[in-house]
């Protein structure tokens, strides 16, 4: 299994000019995007709590709270990432939301199906011609400065995400929103066109208008409230006492506590520091299963050798073909993964249900292409390549993962006459240099996204500020704009099939796995749930009577 692995979460367009500024300001913090929850609800057995198995070091004794009938007391979640922005409309990190779901909440909420339910509304009504949402406020809910929410703060927050204050559109898939107007508790989205998957966007925070400390003292809705952040040690989140929901929080208090790797996490876990870390590799979750639950499920990834198709020799499909047919990926996910994986062929996780494609065509109609060492060959030299050439893959170097998939890559790419070298950077360097500035030949990381189809093939559009390997495909843009004028359920099913199709022969990347998470919970706590995407709910966690 993994030690980490480095995400890119794209709620909004990545890296904007003004987020490219701020970064510049940040303290010298490792800035990692975590991996993504699956798509099954899972919670932790029930059973009796016996306080005399804590070391003394836990955070049950630690935290010097106590615990009545599993109300009450500390948990401390491993980390492995700094948050790049306290603020949720600047924040671009899955390893931040992961612990700011907690803070904020959405007039939507994704529940652990896969489906969309009312959280800040009360109820929802789309349009028949699809060109309005219109949501009915939740009365009673008060922000963690206690200032009551009203309509005007949930108009502000859509409009902010939309660019309609500034012109910047902090969620870029708001760009469509022309206007939000309320009548009493209702509001009304206004669409310059439709989007049938926007619903999954009104999932993001609601803030009140009148606040100007976002940046340094997050204010939200959510079950806990910000406490503090001290820089490479905790994010600190204490219950909130006038949630607005009954029953929940259970728990006094969540440490978030930030640790410089998974080898670091796992000593922890060992020596009973922390109660939840969600990054194991198989290996260690089996050493730690007498005194944690181990809970596997599909990350709802996407890991990819991501090929610069505007840098050559990867402008050349053919090129790009023939690294496809190099790469053995269950040898990968073997030696990378213990076996923990699910190759992937376009673009796509599994997790994503209906709208995954399983039956990719090959050459020929044939079933999709496997490692073929000699076609590989034969491509090259179609390409003018018969001798190989030589390549460069940028991994970010903290990240095992990519690293170890490196070695294997660099390894059967030989195989092919291809002589390729890792450079390991930083992840500083990575986000600056490959992501954004998209100098780079190569990369190997890991995508995550909002759990909605557009959200997921939407990168692989020409004109995406989140295309950083460059695909351009006039075929797919085609697709793509056809299937945004669909309402068929579908058709737009079978749009977004045509679409992985097209990533597949065009070759776009070599797409390699949807890892499996191994999530180590201790045997004292319930009530974890795993989500079609990462976030660390701990409103439901409990200590056991």
């Amino acid at each position: 299994m993994m030690k980490i692995i480095q995400l890119l979460k794209r709620g909004k367009t990545a890296l904007r000019p003004n987020l490219q500024r701020f970064l510049a300001a940040l303290l010298p913090l490792t800035l990692v995007l975590a991996l993504a929850a699956a798509c099954a609800p899972v919670e932790t057995p029930t059973g009796s709590y016996d306080s005399s198995q804590s070391t003394g070091e836990s955070s049950v004794t630690g935290s010097g709270t106590s615990v009545a009938n599993g109300e009450g007391g500390t948990v401390i979640v491993g980390v492995t990432q700094e948050p790049d922005f306290l603020d949720p409309y600047l924040a671009e990190a899955a390893g931040t939301k992961e612990i700011f779901y907690n803070v904020f909440e959405g007039l939507l909420r994704l529940e652990p199906d896969g489906s969309y339910t009312p959280l800040l509304a009360t109820a929802y009504r789309v349009a028949d011609d699809g060109l309005a949402y219109e949501f009915d406020l939740r009365e009673g809910v008060r922000f963690h400065n206690g200032a009551e929410m009203t309509v005007a703060d949930a108009i502000f927050s859509l409009k902010r995400g939309a660019g309609l204050l500034d012109g910047t559109a902090y969620i870029p898939q708001f760009d469509i929103i022309k206007d939000v107007t309320a009548d009493g508790q209702t509001i009304t989205v206004s669409l310059e066109r439709r989007d049938m998957d926007l619903l999954g966007f009104f999932t993001n925070a609601i803030i009140p208008e009148s606040y100007e400390d976002q940046g340094t003292k997050p204010v939200g809705t959510g079950p806990f409230t910000f406490a503090e952040y001290v820089p490479q040690q905790r994010i600190t989140l204490d219950a909130n006492e006038d949630y607005w929901q009954e029953g929940i929080p259970h728990l006094d208090s969540v440490e978030f506590r930030i640790l410089p790797s998974a080898d670091a996490a796992f000593v922890d876990l060992q020596a009973g520091r922390i109660d939840v870390f969600p990054y194991l590799t198989a290996d260690k979750g089996e050493q730690l299963k007498d005194d944690f639950n181990l809970i596997e499920a599909e990350s709802n990834l996407v890991q990819l050798w991501a090929l610069n198709n505007k840098v050559e020799p990867f402008n050349d499909v053919r090129v790009r073909r023939a690294l496809n047919l190099a790469v053995d990926k269950e040898a990968v996910i073997d030696f990378v993964m213990s076996g923990y994986g699910r190759a992937i062929h376009a673009g796509m996780s599994p997790a994503m249900g209906e709208y995954y494609n399983d039956q990719l065509e090959g050459e020929d109609g044939a079933p999709v292409d496997t490692a073929n060492v000699e076609r590989a060959k034969e491509l090259l030299a179609e390409a003018g390549y018969p001798d190989g050439f030589e390549l460069t893959i940028t991994v970010p170097s903290n990240y095992v993962i990519h690293v170890q998939t490196g070695e294997v890559i660099v390894s059967q790419l030989a195989d092919v006459g291809i002589t390729a070298k890792l450079e390991p950077v930083d992840w500083g360097t990575w986000l600056e240099r490959v992501y954004t500035g998209r100098d780079y030949q190569t990369t190997i990381i890991a995508l995550t996204f909002v759990y909605t189809p557009s959200d997921v093939l939407g990168r692989y559009r020409s004109d995406n500020a989140d295309n950083f390997i460059n695909f351009d495909s006039a075929d797919y843009d085609r697709v793509w704009t056809e299937m945004e004028g669909l309402s068929d359920h579908e058709e737009r099913v079978a749009a977004y099939h045509e679409l992985q199709q097209i990533l597949y022969e065009e070759a776009a990347s070599v797409f390699l796995q949807d890892p499996t998470t191994i999530t180590a919970v201790k045997k004292e706590l319930e009530g974890y749930t795993i989500y079609p995407q990462y976030v660390q709910d701990m409103a439901p966690i409990r200590f056991r009577d």
